[in-house]
């Protein structure tokens, strides 16, 4: 046996983990250690949490020691090796740590493995979770409105649906193979779990949920490693992130917290929902990152009268990377002895119609019978010229009648087979 060999027999030592989060075992020493929280600086140097764990006999209780380390700073690493030394000194910790600093290390900076692109099967490489156009598998979807316009609702919902496997209201979801993990900032555990418990009654559904809750009270690129954890041990596939801007636990417009946030969630290799909330100007808050980062967008809006036991909700497609926009959504929640009922809802036919895009709200107008262009200008408060640009860049939504009269019609209104019948039509 040459020196080498000796001098690494019984420090064998077995690693796990990934993206940041590993546990590294020294079975024959019982030792372990976890090493976790790293964040780079501009010097290059790495720091990291190691904490270190035993049962051995000999030790009083499983927690040896831990802290804060630089990865490749001997001053740093002899600090924590003098701790472990006077709670466990018959192991050669010098060793031990540089281990687990090295391998840590390396597996940190050598990152995602490369690989050659092969050939894609174009029309099915991305896959839905809930379709139509909702949620894409290890993608984030973010929903954002004005505060209480009941996002929250609308996110238990798709939560619960895809707990239970059960589609509901012409929104469809796939088989899960794995669990819902809803991480909150915003309420508590008993409002959830109501509402939870509502929605299932609503919906048909026995006994209680497969979901999981976690309150949040610090940001997810903060406390990344135990949702990794949970990730992991329950199982998840599916993360509910309530809501977006205390997620990321910082300035909203800084775009290096944003992006920190977002790169926390790529790493769990689940797919999101994410809520959040607009400015005073109405806009999604905060640095235009969020809008960057998200895959599919949607703005909520809701209607609600007072005294009334009933909201109207609005999903307005803004952004989706990999598929077309869907058209405009709409469903009515209503209440009853403890129960949430969820039905779907036309929103040409709510007042929420005046957040379509202004084409589809000449099409909703139009349903009624043909107008001229001054007359549909009037009617949405917009300018002629923009609602005759909308016809230009609509051509397949909208036909001009040839009789004379300059009005316009939906291209599949009954009124447009009338005019067309005797002299023939004009396309747009």
């Amino acid at each position: 046996m040459n020196q080498n060999e000796n001098n690494t027999r019984g420090y064998e030592f077995e690693m796990s983990g990934r993206d940041g989060s590993y546990v590294f075992e020294w079975p024959s020493l019982h030792v372990s250690c976890n090493v976790s929280r790293f964040k780079s600086y501009r010097d290059e140097d790495v720091k990291a949490s190691m904490r270190f764990y035993t049962d051995r006999p000999t030790s009083a209780d499983g927690f040896l020691t831990g802290g804060r380390v630089i990865l490749e700073s001997l001053s740093s690493k002899a600090s924590l090796i003098k701790s472990l030394k006077e709670r466990e000194s018959e192991l050669d910790w010098v060793k031990i740590v540089e281990q687990a600093c090295n391998a840590a290390l390396d597996d940190y900076r050598r990152g995602q493995k490369e690989v050659q692109l092969a050939e894609v099967d174009v029309k099915n490489h991305v896959k839905w979770v809930v379709t139509p156009g909702l949620l894409q598998e290890q993608n984030p979807t973010l929903i954002y409105g004005p505060g209480n316009t009941g996002k929250s609702w609308i996110g238990i919902w798709l939560a619960v649906m895809l707990d239970s496997g059960e589609s509901s209201c012409g929104i469809s979801v796939e088989p899960q193979q794995g669990k819902i993990l809803y991480l909150d900032w915003e309420t508590s555990e008993d409002e959830i779990g109501a509402r939870v418990t509502m929605i299932r009654r609503g919906m048909g559904l026995q006994g209680p949920s497969t979901i999981w809750y976690k309150a949040m009270s610090t940001g997810l690129a903060q406390d990344i490693e135990s949702i990794r954890n949970i990730i992991v041990s329950k199982g998840i596939t599916t993360v509910v992130l309530d809501s977006l801007g205390s997620a990321c636990m910082g300035e909203p417009e800084s775009a290096e917290i944003v992006l920190r946030m977002f790169q926390a969630l790529r790493s769990l290799k689940v797919t999101s929902l994410l809520i959040d909330h607009t400015n005073k100007e109405g806009h999604l808050f905060g640095s235009v990152y969020k809008f960057n980062a998200s895959r599919v967008i949607f703005e909520a809006r809701k209607s609600q009268q007072p005294d009334d036991d009933l909201i109207v909700f609005g999903l307005f497609h803004r952004k989706s990377n990999n598929s077309k926009l869907i058209r405009d959504m709409g469903f009515e929640l209503s209440f009853e002895d403890d129960t949430a009922i969820f039905s779907r809802k036309d929103v040409r036919d709510t007042p929420l119609a005046e957040h379509m895009r202004v084409a589809d709200q000449i099409a909703a107008l139009l349903r009624r019978g043909a107008m001229t262009v001054p007359d549909i200008a009037d009617e949405l408060q917009k300018s002629e010229g923009h609602v005759r640009k909308v016809f230009s860049d609509n051509s397949r939504m909208f036909v001009r009648l040839n009789d004379n009269s300059g009005r316009y019609a939906n291209a599949m209104h009954e009124e447009v087979a009338e005019s067309l019948a005797p002299q023939g039509g004009s396309w747009l």
